[in-house]
């Protein structure tokens, strides 16, 4: 008696492919899941922002545009440029207890799986189920993608794999099935494929369209309607991710993003074919690969796509015409960004400026990557799902995975002052500033245009040198005498005080001004303007006692990105409706929610906002100190001071901080202000400066001074408290117990 086909053995059952997949595809990534975290290009970069994505949310910034505190506290506009998705995927897991290290490792992990099941899916729509298995294994480990996630450490890159294979499946879907149930879904894939990696959905945007017009034909009066349904789907998801591309349009001439690589340097990244081919049977990987091109192809990657394409055509007529134009699509693809890898190209660079802001060529390699996939697939187009396919199918993807894994070299990430493995502890403010200063040290050693490339325009000639002392000070009218200041409320993009001037003055926060920040007096805004060499974010004050509060808000287009964003949201809800899928509107308030909920626990947990104790003290004519705060930290206790500037100081002082128990002083730490990297001669007149000290200590109740002092003579500023001098300098910051 023959068996139907589901009873035709094991990996006939509909599931197994599946999970074979999911599992399978985690060697790709094992190196980082079950190891220390690896040294790569930018992973710091992304662990330091996920750190500050989070600050921002226990705040309750839900979208912080600007990572205040990096740049050494002057603050960075990353996510006004920078697309959001991978960090809120990763913040997800850090919020659930999986610390900063863990939501790196899950953001890469759910990337790496979710690609492979994609490629999965879609290949499975048009090949043999073998072939759908090698072309998702394929993806995940072919040396371009695994260099993505264990060299280069792009997370937004490597999570932007999961979508080109998603959305490809959704329109073929849409062709077979004409259901508009497939239509949310290409809408909302589209956002997030943008709100991932908005330079690789630009790099795919071609290859989707070359898909859609090879599955539907050319434009035609019977298949307008179906046409008219992508586009409006692809539009709405578009508008969907609105509130984040518009202003990165449109504000980027206020940073360096998006230019900090010329033609010239990004020309000279083109090689000759040849130079594109990896030598050796075990991949290596960048600075190691053999030939000129960084990333180079392997040699599994063009055995398997030779073999392929040979496959395909020897059984091109008997193959479905969904396997013809998805394998029509991968070769043209495949040919144009091979093409656009040599020097025979360059022309082409120079006249389309769009392709430019693609920085460096080798990052079309995420469209070789798939092509490629597809392709090898192909092998299996005339042979039937048999035992012997499956086994053919898992060596060759064994094949693929050895060639790429084994000629890794890895060591473990580590901060820039430490030669140990990075640990969780060591994600702090301290590691944040470890960070940034390798970054600018780099920068100051070897130069490079791509680094602090979030740097406001108005402070780049200050871009090498803004956080060591300044040859020659600020000339900002110095501070009416008399002038008071009282901090309310300070964190990451508010900052609250009271202010009491005898006459009208200038006053600026201790951050880079980009446009959004508003100062507003007494509840009414008033101009906000960048102030001084650095262009810190200041505002004219006038005379008499007021509340002033600095807070990032609203542009134009920042305004009117969220409204479209928010009017396509409403539209897609409608639609969702209208065509009774309850189910995936209630599944999207579910998640709505639990971000929500997890933003409040977060908040509720771990505060960031800080409430400072109202003090009035002052250190001769050049600061006075308004409030301090005091956080718990394991070993001792960080004491925030607020500093207002007087004037513009004309020497680098030093900050003293002292804990005094009942047997004598029992911790101390002294530096310059901002850890080192705010020297006081970098402070202008009228400037409120965040100084933030690390201070060791374990007894439970101590007394607080602090104070300044000159270097290298060491002597203290005379300072008067509340009207009364204080022979010694110590100002007397109250009894405090250690959190």
């Amino acid at each position: 008696m023959s068996r139907s086909p589901r009873q035709q053995g094991p990996l006939s059952l509909p599931w197994l492919p599946p999970a074979l997949v999911a599992i399978l595809s985690l060697g790709s990534i094992a190196p980082l899941l079950l190891g220390p975290l690896p040294a790569t290009h930018d992973g710091l970069h992304h662990l330091f922002r996920l750190f500050e994505l989070d600050r921002s949310l226990r705040a309750g910034v839900l979208y912080p545009r600007i990572f205040a505190d990096m740049g050494f506290g002057y603050g960075y506009p990353v996510l006004n440029f920078y697309s959001p998705l991978s960090y809120y995927l990763a913040w997800l897991a850090t919020a659930a207890g999986a610390g900063y290290l863990g939501g790196i490792r899950f953001a890469y992990a759910i990337g790496s799986v979710a690609a492979a099941l994609a490629m999965y899916l879609w290949a499975a729509s048009f090949l043999p189920r073998p072939g759908a298995l090698l072309a998702a294994l394929a993806y995940a480990y072919f040396p371009y993608h695994v260099a993505d996630i264990l060299v280069r450490g792009a997370l937004a890159e490597a999570t932007a794999f999961i979508w080109p294979p998603l959305l490809l499946w959704l329109l073929s879907r849409y062709w077979v099935s004409r259901q508009g149930r497939y239509l949310p879904g290409l809408a909302l894939t589209t956002a997030a494929f943008i709100l991932t990696h908005n330079l690789t959905a630009f790099m795919f945007a071609p290859l989707l369209a070359l898909y859609t017009v090879l599955l539907l034909g050319w434009p035609r009066r019977e298949s307008w309607p179906c046409y008219a349904a992508i586009l409006t789907s692809v539009m709405l998801g578009v508008l969907l991710s609105a509130f984040y591309w518009l202003p990165a349009a449109l504000e980027v001439k206020y940073v360096l993003a998006g230019q900090a690589h010329g033609l010239t340097d990004l020309l000279g990244l083109l090689q000759p074919l040849g130079q594109w081919l990896s030598p050796f049977l075990a991949h290596r990987y960048t600075p190691l690969q053999g030939v000129a091109a960084q990333h180079p192809f392997s040699l599994s990657q063009a055995g398997l796509a030779l073999a392929g394409a040979l496959a395909a055509a020897l059984a091109w007529r008997g193959a479905g015409r969904m396997a013809r134009v998805a394998l029509t699509t991968a070769a043209l693809s495949l040919a144009t960004s091979l093409f656009l890898l040599t020097p025979a190209s360059a022309p082409l660079w120079r006249l389309l400026t769009p392709l430019q802001f693609l920085q460096f060529p080798w990052r079309l390699q995420a469209v070789t990557c798939l092509a490629t996939a597809i392709i090898a697939g192909a092998l299996f187009l005339r042979l039937p799902a048999s035992p012997a396919a499956w086994a053919l199918s898992l060596a060759l993807a064994g094949l693929v995975a050895a060639n790429s894994m084994t000629g890794l070299r890895l060591e473990p990430a580590h901060l820039p002052s430490s030669q140990k493995p990075l640990s969780e502890s060591q994600v702090t403010l301290d590691g944040l500033l470890d960070y940034d200063f390798q970054t600018a040290l780099w920068l100051r050693q070897y130069g490079g245009e791509w680094l602090l490339e979030y740097l406001p325009v108005w402070a780049l000639p200050e871009r090498a040198t803004f956080f060591l002392p300044a040859k020659q000070p600020a000339t900002l009218p110095a501070l009416p005498a008399g002038s008071s200041l009282t901090v309310l409320e300070d964190g990451p993009l508010r900052t609250a005080v009271r202010v009491n001037l005898p006459q009208a003055a200038v006053l600026s926060l201790h951050r880079f001004y980009f446009p959004g920040w508003q100062v507003s007096v007494d509840g009414r805004v008033v101009p906000a303007r960048p102030v001084g060499s650095l262009g810190l974010v200041g505002a004219d004050i006038p005379a008499g006692e007021h509340q002033l509060t600095w807070s990032l808000g609203w542009t134009p287009c920042r305004l009117g990105g969220a409204m479209l964003s928010l009017a396509a949201a409403l539209i897609g809800v409608a639609w969702a409706l209208w065509r009774r899928q309850v189910s995936a509107v209630a599944v999207s308030l579910g998640v709505i929610l639990l971000f929500f909920g997890l933003v409040m626990l977060r908040a509720w947990r771990y505060p960031t906002i800080r409430r400072p104790q109202a003090l009035q003290a002052q250190l001769g004519d050049v600061a006075a100190l308004a409030g301090y705060a005091l956080e718990k930290r394991p070993g001792g206790a960080d004491v925030w001071l607020y500093w207002l500037s007087l004037s513009d100081p004309t020497r680098d002082y030093r900050v003293f901080v002292h804990a005094e128990g009942s047997s004598g002083r029992v911790g101390q730490h002294d530096g310059q202000p901002g850890n080192e990297f705010s020297p006081t001669t970098r402070w202008q007149a009228g400037e409120l400066v965040p100084d933030r000290h690390m201070l060791k200590t374990t007894a439970p109740a101590f007394g607080l001074y602090a104070g300044m002092y000159t270097w290298p003579d060491i002597a203290n500023l005379p300072a008067m408290q509340d009207g009364n001098t204080i022979p010694d300098g110590r100002i007397n910051l109250g009894e405090a117990k250690r959190p």
